[in-house]
């Protein structure tokens, strides 16, 4: 008899594709660029005494992409990336925070991007994405399958820089990203509660003046004193001009003037995403012209 489980969760995903699929164009593939399988998670991972086994956690290649009805192909084409944390997946990261659903309110003109993680296991490890070019690699596969479906029109020969790149994600996400940043062409990158390390990556990026920057952290979620070193490292070594407020501060003004803003939030650590609908809300307000 097939696992209760297993059909029920098959259903939550049908129903989610059904629900965006009216709103936009899903599209669900397997890329060899994607985090999984890799060679370094091939016997599975070992965290706080118990044993995360490869075939359940670490061989999904799954990337999941979503364009918004209102998305219009006309200007440069901005893809954001997101990354999901410990203990979630493609579809329960959407579930729990909203994710297209907050990114089709946003009306950003953009397409959303996710490739599966560490799936449903303690781990920040990004895969293959930590290897130099393998995310150039992952999005000239999600433009192919864009140009495919006649979304978009490609160039004869595909250029990374034809595109405007964010990268966002939530908690353990900040390890893939810190990985990416530097070897690829990056304008903007948004971390929930994950300011946990990658500094020298991150400072590194951050030194460039057009990049925009959002850092929202909470007291308790373990980011609180990383998210102060880095702010202390722009101000008083880097000289980059940034700005620190409470959430009920960061308004939609503060966030379409300012490029680099850190936001402390006195919510939890999962609840930073949809209190106040900041995903959507930094997706909407912005310095760029998307």
């Amino acid at each position: 008899m097939p696992d209760k489980r297993v059909y029920i969760c098959l259903l939550c995903c049908i129903s989610f594709s059904n629900l965006f699929a009216q709103k936009g164009k899903l599209i669900r593939f397997a890329s060899a660029y994607s985090m999984f399988p890799d060679s370094a998670r091939s016997n599975g991972h070992n965290y706080n005494g118990q044993h995360y086994d490869a075939a359940a956690h670490y061989n999904d290649s799954s990337v999941l992409i979503y364009v918004p009805k209102q998305f219009s192909s006309k200007k440069k084409i901005n893809l954001v990336c997101w990354f999901h944390g410990w203990g979630n997946s493609i579809d329960s990261a959407c579930k729990q925070y909203q994710l297209l659903e907050q990114f089709n309110a946003s009306g950003r003109n953009a397409i959303f991007i996710f490739p599966e993680g560490p799936k449903n296991a303690p781990d920040s490890y990004g895969g293959k994405l930590e290897q130099p070019q393998v995310f150039q690699q992952l999005i000239k596969e999600v433009i192919t399958k864009l140009a495919n479906n006649k979304i978009i029109r490609v160039a004869p020969v595909f250029s990374i820089n034809d595109y405007d790149i964010t990268l966002a994600g939530h908690s353990g996400a900040y390890r893939v990203i810190s990985r990416i940043i530097n070897k690829t062409p990056v304008a903007e990158v948004i971390l929930f509660d994950a300011m946990y390390g990658g500094n020298d990556a991150y400072l590194q990026w951050l030194s460039a003046p057009d990049h925009r920057f959002i850092n929202i952290y909470t007291k308790d979620g373990g980011t609180f004193d990383n998210s102060h070193l880095i702010m202390d490292k722009l101000a008083d070594s880097l000289h980059i001009p940034m700005i620190s407020v409470n959430e009920e501060a960061a308004n939609d003004q503060l966030l379409r003037t300012q490029q680099k803003v850190f936001i402390f939030s006195s919510k939890g650590h999962n609840e930073v995403i949809t209190n106040n609908r900041n995903w959507e809300k930094f997706l909407r307000n912005t310095p760029f012209k998307k």
